[in-house]
């Protein structure tokens, strides 16, 4: 396994300082880092995932600006995460592409979440392939 570059590791994503956001070098690889919060009238936890575009708005992160995304949860005992590749931000609609225009922020549903909505349930069904537990 190759050794983290330190050079950008926990190097603060400002913009989304309020989730922990960070960008990190891991493996030659640029991946942004965000912890998941629970809200308190939906199941499930929601993070921001936005840049501030040129004109000082907030916009969705486009495909190419980084190779994944790491979600971190520690939440009532559970320590999980979710690593969404840039194929899979692009495929589920969070990043901006030609194929869809991306969200600023998104709820996860970790394996624990029950009692769940259909589309809450779908959600978790398309999420799972990025879950793992600590």
């Amino acid at each position: 396994m190759d050794p983290v570059d330190t050079s950008t590791v926990g190097r603060c994503d400002e913009t989304n300082a309020e989730y922990c956001g960070l960008v990190a070098q891991l493996h030659g690889e640029r991946w942004r880092v965000r912890t998941a919060r629970v809200t308190p009238r939906k199941p499930g936890l929601f993070l921001a995932f936005w840049r501030r575009g040129a004109d000082g708005t907030t916009e969705p992160f486009r495909s190419t600006d980084q190779d994944g995304l790491l979600v971190l949860i520690d939440t009532d005992g559970h320590r999980a995460g979710f690593r969404f590749t840039a194929e899979q931000l692009d495929r589920l609609g969070i990043t901006a592409s030609p194929a869809h225009l991306g969200k600023r922020g998104f709820r996860v549903y970790p394996t624990w979440c029950t009692g769940l909505n259909p589309q809450a349930r779908r959600t978790q069904q398309q999420h799972a392939e990025a879950f793992f537990e600590v």
